[in-house]
């Protein structure tokens, strides 16, 4: 034989071998289809995990960034009137007229749908806009996207071959088209024009839009104004992004906690799937195949498993992405005005992450068993999966990590969470010695009531031995449990917290607005109504601290003073200023400290004498008595009054309508607006719950998998305890109470862990990502939901097996 036909000889043997070791290992899947689809499903729940939130930040980035990028006059200031007022066409044209081009006039109001629903109409020059893009701008029509559209919640028709139409609360019928224009954010589009044709009440502007500016025309268009108008510095684009940002972290370690618990129990599939890999490896060695075949039929079973991992996870995290985009889109658009469509559009990269994040899950799934079916270990012993802990080593790890969480400093948002990353590895690295002691007080306490039976002994006894098999499942379901018992108690703090402040807040018994020339008129009723107690008004303005925009409000009297909810208050100072703990935290200020600000040129200071929470406004805030204030600011905006009725009094709000003669959107009850913001609000925290879930669903079905797994391995102890005289009924009993015993120790250990996380949450975590923090406030709900829950998932995961030995005992 020649040398070509010996190597050709060679590789044809290679490649019958190859084909044989890859026929056996099908063979395997087929024998074992629930085994390995779980661990298929565990490495792609894995994959989808981090996929999901890779994709959601990526896409919600890029279209905020785009939406911004595409307003054609990016806002640098506004042009605000005094006393609630509106600022004249003649104040714009006056402006016109000395060179600011760069003005944009604005009209904002809101109006009632027929089914309740509030809308928000967003009024600007849109001449221009339809002439150079006719097909996403129409002058002489309403403007909605199709999102904004159907959230209203209204039946209607949008079809091209008609002109739709959206009947009002008050029978006003407004012509409507769709764009996909998003930059606007969740508002009614249209011309201003067209406004004032639907609405004659509607007149003047509400504002002026200025482009950005230089510092010398900055200060040629504030000498330019007129008295009564004001030159305000919105919240910029800058720092609402960089509010999105800590939003955008806290939902990464969210996702590599869910990739983390994704991989316990993809490991332990991995574990319970190739146990048996060395004994067949062992077998084909014997039969006289090359280790290197083995080993190429693991990698090509591995690049399989990458590619199917890589499939399901993105089908998996597409339909997630779908679901939690428009979420993300509403959260933005409500505390940062950041806009974006919320729909999900597929880019070739996300591919790529998810064939470089399965590629991951796979290598650290199945490193240990491609290390020991790739050793000449094989031809000699099978490796039997075991369930040894090291226990010194454990403990001594856990000891370790707890003193890097003691001196781990907590200054930025990236350090907090390695602090209290460093605390939840602690606790999953010490939670088999925690389950061994309390099964070994629980047995003592047992012993102790007088049941000493070998049977009750037993079950401690095996339970005990039973821990270092079951570790894997029992971690993941601990850290999905734990995080969801965290997030609730966050969100339980947020609702009780938010709702306190809505009650100080919203403490007056009806809010009235008024428009240009009305502010008199509303003084007067207010002045000569003897059923009114008190009344005060609401007026703020604007100062700088250093480089920051700072609201400034007044109070009038102690009542308002008192819906002021503070966090700390100085007994000291009896006459000073009050900041929000926006302010406090960025510019690290603390009570009875002094407070630099300005206006224009005017340089003022004062003490702190108190620092209160301001939910859900983002911006920096200074609040002072009105005595104080009115004398050193300047371009004060009223924006309502306050009326506190006398003690008895019944309160009709048509009836204070009418005798005001003011629309029925003028008059709030408090009742009324606290209906609205709780509604707003209820949705900030919607995809920290929704991903808390999935990680305990991801977690229960680990315990399911794993709890199916290890169970019909160790059949043969099962079917010795049968021998023993344990019925079928014992046998569950049994199994059961091992299992629900060490599920109720992970949920021991998890509520202690999850109350720190939760305090480090409220009081570190959200300063960094909402520029605000609250109290922590216990739930009993938030630990029983979710603890029950996964004890519950327990019932369906141990009556798999037992149902497989029945059918197989009966044989």
């Amino acid at each position: 034989m020649t040398d070509s036909n010996a190597i050709s000889f060679i590789r044809r043997v290679d490649r019958q071998e190859l084909w044989l070791v890859l026929q056996t290992q099908m063979a395997e899947y087929n024998h074992h289809r629930l085994l390995h689809l779980g661990f298929i499903f565990s490495l792609a729940i894995a994959t989808s995990t981090l996929l999901c939130i890779l994709v959601l930040n990526h896409a919600s980035k890029q279209q905020y960034n785009q939406a911004n990028a595409q307003l054609t006059s990016p806002i640098g200031f506004y042009i605000v009137a005094e006393q609630g007022g509106r600022v004249s066409k003649s104040d714009f044209a006056h402006l016109r007229r000395q060179g600011f081009t760069h003005i944009t006039p604005v009209l904002t109001f809101r109006k009632h749908l027929a089914n309740g629903e509030r809308l928000k109409f967003l009024a600007i020059d849109m001449l221009g806009l339809s002439i150079s893009n006719p097909a996403q701008f129409n002058h002489q029509a309403v403007l909605f996207t199709k999102a904004h559209l159907a959230s209203l919640d209204v039946d209607i028709d949008i079809n091209p071959s008609v002109n739709p139409v959206l009947i009002l609360a008050d029978k006003t019928a407004i012509p409507i088209r769709l764009t996909t224009s998003e930059q606007w954010g969740r508002v009614a589009l249209l011309d201003i024009a067209l406004a004032w044709q639907l609405f004659p009440q509607q007149i003047d502007f509400s504002a002026l839009m200025v482009a950005p500016l230089t510092a010398p025309q900055k200060q040629a268009l504030e000498a330019a104004l007129p008295a009564h108008l004001s030159l305000n510095e919105p919240w910029s684009y800058q720092e609402r992004s960089g509010f999105a940002d800590a939003l955008h972290l806290n939902l990464m370690a969210l996702a590599v906690l869910g990739f983390i618990v994704s991989m316990f129990i993809a490991f332990q599939a991995g574990e319970q799937a190739w146990h048996k890999r060395a004994e067949l490896a062992m077998q084909l060695r014997l039969l006289g195949v090359a280790l290197h075949t083995i080993k190429i039929a693991m990698l090509l079973e591995a690049l399989f498993l990458v590619l199917v991992a890589s499939i399901v996870g993105v089908l998996i995290a597409v339909a997630l992405v779908t679901v939690l985009l428009p979420l993300l889109g509403l959260t933005f658009s409500q505390l940062y005005s950041l806009n974006m469509s919320g729909h999900f559009a597929w880019q070739w990269q996300y591919a790529l992450w998810a064939l470089l994040i399965s590629s991951v899950a796979v290598l650290l799934a199945l490193a240990k068993q491609f290390k020991r079916i790739s050793t000449a270990h094989v031809t000699f012993s099978t490796s039997t999966l075991t369930g040894y802990l090291p226990r010194l080593v454990t403990l001594a790890g856990a000891v370790i990590l707890l003193l890097l969480f003691s001196g781990w400093p907590s200054q930025s948002w990236y350090q907090i969470m390695v602090k209290y990353g460093l605390l939840l590895i602690a606790s999953v690295v010490f939670l088999p010695h925690f389950l061994q002691g309390m099964l070994f007080l629980s047995g003592l306490c047992v012993k102790s009531f007088g049941f000493n039976s070998f049977w009750v002994n037993y079950i401690f006894q095996d339970a005990s031995n039973q821990i270092g098999r079951r570790y894997l499942p029992l971690a993941a379901f601990y850290l999905a449990l734990t995080t969801s018992i965290a997030a609730a108690l966050m969100v339980h703090s947020f609702e009780g917290a938010f709702v306190r402040f809505l009650d100080q807040q919203l403490s007056a018994d009806l809010l009235i607005r008024y428009h240009h020339g009305q502010k008199q008129q509303v003084e007067d009723w207010l002045q000569n109504n003897n059923d009114i107690d008190e009344y005060t008004l609401h007026q703020h303005t604007w100062a700088r601290v250093e480089n920051d925009a700072v609201k400034v409000s007044s109070y009038q009297s102690p009542q308002q003073l008192s819906s002021l909810l503070l966090k700390s208050l100085s007994t000291k100072i009896k006459q000073g200023c009050f900041i929000n703990e926006q302010l406090a935290l960025k510019r690290q200020l603390a009570v009875e400290q002094l407070i630099h600000f300005r206006q224009g040129e005017m340089q003022y200071s004062c003490h702190i004498q108190g620092i209160y929470y301001e939910y859900g406004y983002p911006g920096f805030s200074l609040t002072l008595d009105s005595t104080q204030a009115n004398p050193l600011f300047t371009g004060w905006v009223y924006s309502g009054f306050g009326v506190y009725f006398r003690s008895g009094t019944v309160i009709d709000k048509q009836a204070v309508s009418l005798a005001l003669g003011l629309a029925d959107d003028q008059i709030y009850e408090p009742s009324q607006v606290k209906k609205i913001a709780l509604k707003v609000f209820a949705q900030t925290f919607v995809l920290t719950q929704l991903i808390a879930v999935i990680l305990l669903v991801i977690a229960c079905f680990g315990l399911f998998l794993s709890a199916n797994g290890l169970e019909l391995a160790r059949k043969a102890d099962l079917y010795i305890l049968c021998s023993l005289g344990y019925s079928k009924t014992e046998l569950f009993v049994h199994m059961l109470l091992q299992w629900c015993l060490l599920a109720v120790g992970c949920v021991l250990l998890s509520w202690p862990i999850a109350t720190i996380l939760a305090h480090a949450l409220v009081s570190q975590a959200l300063p960094a990502s909402f520029g605000w923090s609250m109290p922590l406030m216990f739930n009993v709900g938030s630990f029983a939901v979710s603890s029950i829950f996964g004890l519950l998932f327990l019932l369906p995961a141990l009556g798999i097996p037992l149902f497989k030995l029945n059918l197989r005992s009966r044989r």
